[in-house]
């Protein structure tokens, strides 16, 4: 975040979302995945590089268990991630800021 200048550490979500013409939202299918032995830290504690997050499919069964979900049997393996980052200010308020990845398409490796 340029320009923050705060002494309040803030914290970064990560999370995978639609990426259809619909409003931006977490996405059913897809979860962000830590990869085993990889860290993310930052010595600066002004950058932080993140070059170890994996998508996970959920299993459509684990899916239906969910109150609310609509969307399934819906063919949609388009996702987003989105970093997202929470800011509060001296007056109370909170903003919130967001930015999301070009879509990425989510697809079964196959090994040949």
């Amino acid at each position: 975040l340029y320009g923050y200048m705060e002494s309040e550490p803030l914290t970064l979500q990560l999370f995978i979302g639609t990426a259809d013409d619909r409003l931006l939202r977490p996405h059913a299918f897809y979860q962000v995945h830590r990869i085993t032995g990889k860290t993310v830290s930052t010595a600066s504690h002004e950058a932080l590089h993140i070059d170890c997050a994996g998508i996970l499919k959920l299993r459509n069964s684990d899916i239906e268990l969910r109150k609310g979900e609509t969307d399934i049997g819906r063919k949609n393996t388009r996702v987003r991630m989105v970093f997202r980052v929470h800011i509060n200010q001296p007056n109370g308020r909170t903003i919130s800021l967001q930015a999301s990845s070009n879509p990425i398409e989510c697809c079964e490796y196959t090994r040949t």
